[in-house]
């Protein structure tokens, strides 16, 4: 807006500009800078030379430099954002190592290059995205322990508390996209940074922004490759081979020689049937996963989908089929250890199918996994390995309570929960006992030791199993009934109870109170 009558056609000269209500006013003059000063302007720029004798301060600017230029430079020192300048190069840089597919670790290179000091990015669960060469042990050891207690909070954000946290020497800056935090910069300058810095990490912040998204963006590309992958394996028998080979290849992974599959999930040990998906917890313990793959058994498929993992494992070398499938098991028990070091408090459980050579056949290999491990479960093996030829005849069962499930609670009823009630009325161990003296291929001396009480006191309680049931265990018919009565028990959620061990230690003593 202008005032009626003003003459808009009148040349200016000079311009005053500074920060509203702070007093620091500079007067911009494209000439030589005046005499005297106007009231309120602290300093000029000009393009002119000033006096020697000036009695204000002058920045004298080339006549070559543009205005608008000169402009957002002061503009910039006046909002404490850092001089445009050093921006512009920055922002040049941090483009290089993105184009060029480097992602972080070029970033946090071109990042030391420009701030000269080591620099490292962290994810919003502060674990490390990457560091540049500079970062010697000791501030590397300094930056675990301050992640450590950040860590020791609790469950809440953990930037909060590293962001406060007093140390020395290090500067940190949230990585910012809008109102949400994705992460944290942290550099050693040692001294004080200034304006020019902090416009390299500003910039720095907006560059991990946009390589954090791109991240995403592929990752989800191939989450989703992947599981369309497993999908159409499990859903369509009889894929051609060459298609099965090409598309894993695509994702990563040479099955022409055959592979083996693990399925797993995440739980709750202390809530057994909860899935843990909490994102920080799964991204950890998927770091950590690909960390043994890389190690242990590299080429391998990995997917990970609302708290289940998938895994399948290339025939390495020139193994046989047992060869592939022993090596898997220490593969599987070592990722097991190694997400109870790194995820405490969770339980994985994985199930492993049978190794088969034919590609085509991957899909019944994952069926194979996804069997082991629903009988896993049910037979309590949370947090264990489980493989499909262990599970012997309780996948037979185990089809029977999904296709029929009356059927395998009637046969349960008809062998074993008669003992159930009886052991649950007068306080006895006829299952218990059962089920030791079968582990134990009949051998009542065998059996009585696990139980600590006398042969006598076994042989009595399986004529009173005989008794109740009907079914005599020294007939191998109704032994074998017996056996898959119990199993039957099991795969129902019923787990065998164990003898109570005031009764164990009579029993060790004088052998009375039998059942």
């Amino acid at each position: 807006m202008s005032p009626p009558g003003a003459d808009l056609l009148q040349a200016v000269d000079s311009v005053s500009i500074g920060a509203a209500g702070t007093g620091r006013t500079l007067l911009l003059v494209d000439g030589p800078p005046p005499d005297e000063l106007p009231s309120g302007c602290t300093a000029a720029v000009a393009r002119g030379r000033a006096s020697d004798a000036s009695p204000f301060p002058v920045i004298q600017v080339d006549d070559s430099g543009v205005w608008g230029r000169i402009l957002m430079d002061i503009g910039g020192a006046l909002e404490g954002a850092g001089p445009p300048a050093a921006a512009s190069d920055a922002r040049e840089a941090f483009r290089r190592p993105v184009l060029d597919g480097r992602g972080f670790d070029g970033l946090v290179a071109e990042a030391e290059a420009q701030l000269g000091c080591p620099v490292a990015c962290l994810d919003e669960y502060l674990d490390l995205l990457a560091a540049s060469d500079g970062l010697d042990d000791a501030r590397a050891q300094g930056l675990r322990e301050a992640v450590r207690r950040a860590r020791d909070h609790g469950p809440a954000s953990v930037v909060g508390p590293f962001l406060e946290d007093e140390l020395p020497g290090v500067v940190r800056r949230p990585i910012m996209d809008g109102r949400l935090t994705l992460g944290v910069l942290v550099a050693w300058p040692g001294d004080a940074i200034g304006p020019a810095h902090d416009a390299v990490l500003r910039e720095l912040g907006l560059a991990a922004v946009n390589e954090l998204a791109r991240i995403g963006l592929r990752n989800a590309t191939e989450a989703r490759l992947r599981g369309d992958f497993l999908e159409e394996l499990s859903a369509t028998p009889g894929l051609p081979r060459e298609s099965v080979i090409r598309r894993a290849r695509h994702l990563g992974t040479d099955v022409a020689e055959g592979a083996l599959a693990i399925v797993g999930t995440l739980q709750d040990p202390h809530d057994p049937g909860r899935l843990i998906t909490d994102p920080r917890l799964t991204r950890r313990f998927l770091q950590r996963a690909g960390s043994v793959i890389e190690m242990n058994w590299p080429g391998s498929f990995l997917d990970w989908s609302e708290g289940t993992v998938h895994l399948l494992l290339p025939r390495r070398r020139s193994l046989d089929a047992p060869g592939v499938e022993a090596e898997a098991v220490g593969f599987a028990e070592r990722l097991l250890r190694a997400t109870r070091e790194t995820v405490p408090g969770i339980a994985l459980t994985l199930a492993l199918s049978r190794f088969t050579q034919e590609p085509e056949r991957l899909g019944a290999a994952l069926e194979e996994a996804r069997l082991a491990h629903s009988i896993g479960e049910r037979l309590g093996r949370l947090g264990e390995v489980v493989t499909f030829e262990e599970t012997g005849v309780y996948k037979l069962l185990f089809r029977v309570l999904a296709d029929h499930p009356d059927e395998l609670i009637r046969f349960y009823e008809q062998t074993i929960a008669g003992l159930m009630e009886y052991d649950a009325a007068r306080q006895t161990d006829l299952v218990a006992t059962l089920a030791t003296y079968l582990d134990n291929d009949g051998n009542l001396a065998a059996t009585a030791g696990r139980l600590f009480t006398h042969r006598h006191t076994v042989r009595y309680r399986l004529d009173r199993i005989a008794a109740l049931s009907g079914l005599d265990i020294s007939r191998s018919d109704d032994r074998e009934m017996l056996s898959l009565g119990l199993k039957a028990m099991r795969l129902l959620g019923h787990p065998i109870p164990a003898p109570p061990a005031a009764e164990r230690a009579e029993d060790a003593s004088t052998g009375r109170r039998v059942g």
